[in-house]
């Protein structure tokens, strides 16, 4: 299954790096959540492929991806739930809902979270602040 996931990330990481954003899509089920580091929210492998290709074309031309597993569970026999972190100039989180069908892997639904230093200093000191 791992290395079944990891063909898949790396197949999703080279279609950005190549800038294809059809290629970067079809790594996501026809019907997918897609969620990005700045809230948006994409329903279909379509809005996904041409919100990309866009990107590809202007401010993410270029650019790459850069991930390490984090953890991968199995939550059934076709259903698992991966989490990465971005490696790149700013950090970030991902998760991953992948469903299988037909002996592939897929993206059913992404998250990507990107870490905001202040906010979390700030979340946490109200945390101990009001737990007095």
């Amino acid at each position: 299954m791992t290395d079944e996931i990891r063909s898949l990330l790396a197949r999703l990481y080279d279609a950005w790096a190549r800038g294809d954003g059809d290629a970067y899509a079809a790594c996501f089920t026809e019907k997918s959540d897609y969620i990005t580091f700045n809230g948006v929210h994409l329903h279909t492998r379509a809005e996904n492929a041409e919100l990309h290709g866009a990107l590809f074309r202007g401010i993410l031309k270029g650019t790459k991806l850069s991930a390490e597993i984090e953890s991968t569970e199995l939550l059934s026999s076709s259903i698992a739930l991966v989490h990465t972190v971005g490696t790149g100039r700013k950090k970030s989180y991902q998760t991953y809902v992948l469903v299988k069908s037909d002996d592939e892997w897929l993206i059913r639904s992404f998250q990507n979270t990107r870490v905001q230093r202040f906010s979390i200093w700030i979340t946490r000191w109200m945390q101990k602040r009001t737990a007095r």
